[in-house]
């Protein structure tokens, strides 16, 4: 019995190495699964790769120095979900539509005001673009534009001039002034479209940088004709996608190791994204540190206060529990029955010779 319990302890340390390895590959596959499938369902629900972008300027923030929950700023993640044709997109005139000019609880509004926030590529920068759609224009070689969309506004609203002066008609536009733009409410703006891509003919939209309409307008609230984008136009094939949600905060790891042109050459605290951001992603980096001892110590806790409080649930796909055995019997499986090779290697003892004078019965 004892050579048989030692030939399974050596079984068993020849085949500890071999389950290691076994298991372990069993776990890297089960986590590069899980991935995977995390992965896949990112990509079916953004319909775009990455369906994550890091947020490098400050041009949508709602404040220089301070960054807040539910607005793009800079070091934010930010979702993006495939924007392919025109209804995909909705512009902060759309969205605007006839809502109150100082309203904020009415309307399609993502990130703080109107409209969807869209992510494009502008010919000759290799980063793409993060802006507000304001509106789809068709726009004219010879500076002027259609704006069918901006009829959805109250008419006093808005005010637009052709060659002929003031008009109502939405066609050939030389510029249009929209009342109460900006996540203030505050800035009258007007648009200049022989200023957006001049000579060109082409349809797309009008975006802007809610941060940029709010410094470059900060003294010229009544009149103010900058802000928006002037360099180009983005067609619906320069569109990578729509804002669809952000993780705060987390980019700033992203830009610190690679530095942008616009953020974070400086390293760790760089003042061009919001002190409260830095703030808040130590905060993050903490709890993320001691995540794992918080689980653990819940887990222990949880087991040695609430478990045995708790009813037992008779499921029906446990087995039934055996008695409790007696220590009679618990000695006797410990034990085990004898081993018979044993007794059959053994040799029978000699019988003694019979002694002189004595007879066998």
């Amino acid at each position: 019995m004892r050579r048989d319990r030692r030939r399974h302890e050596d079984e068993d340390e020849e085949e500890d190495p071999k389950a290691f390895w076994k298991g372990l590959a069993r776990d890297i596959l089960v986590a590069a699964i899980i991935v995977a499938i995390f992965l896949g369902a990112m990509y079916a629900y953004a319909g775009v790769w990455p369906p994550l972008v890091v947020v490098e300027s400050s041009s949508m923030q709602h404040g220089d120095r301070t960054s807040f929950i539910g607005v793009i700023d800079t070091g934010d993640m930010v979702f993006q979900q495939a924007a392919p044709d025109r209804s995909s997109v909705t512009t902060y005139l759309e969205g605007r539509n006839t809502c109150p000019p100082t309203s904020s609880n009415c309307g399609y509004m993502t990130y703080g005001d109107y409209g969807d926030v869209i992510i494009f590529r502008r010919a000759g920068f290799a980063t793409p673009v993060i802006h507000r759609a304001i509106m789809y224009i068709t726009l004219h070689s010879n500076g002027t534009a259609d704006v069918p969309d901006i009829t959805a506004l109250p008419t006093l609203e808005w005010a637009a001039r052709n060659a002929g002066g003031i008009t109502r008609d939405p066609i050939f536009l030389r510029s249009l002034r929209i009342q109460h733009m900006g996540f203030e409410r505050n800035v009258n703006l007007t648009f200049n479209f022989a200023s957006i891509s001049p000579g060109v003919n082409r349809a797309g939209y009008v975006t802007m940088g809610d941060n940029n309409l709010f410094n470059q307008c900060s003294q010229l609230r009544n009149d103010c004709g900058s802000g928006y984008d002037t360099l180009s136009i983005a067609r619906l094939q320069d569109v990578q996608g729509r804002a669809r949600g952000e993780i705060p905060w987390l980019g700033l790891l992203k830009l610190t190791l690679s530095p942008s042109e616009t953020c974070c050459a400086r390293g760790w605290g760089d003042p061009e994204a919001p002190k409260n951001s830095w703030d808040s992603l130590v905060v993050v980096l903490l709890l993320l540190l001691a995540l794992p001892f918080i689980i653990e110590y819940a887990g222990r806790g949880w087991a040695k206060y609430v478990t045995p409080r708790l009813p037992e649930i008779p499921w029906p796909w446990r087995r039934k529990q055996r008695p409790p055995k007696g220590r009679a019997e618990e000695m006797v499986e410990a034990e085990g029955e004898p081993d018979r090779d044993e007794f059959d290697d053994l040799e029978d003892p000699e019988e003694p010779p019979p002694r002189e004078g004595s007879f066998e019965p």
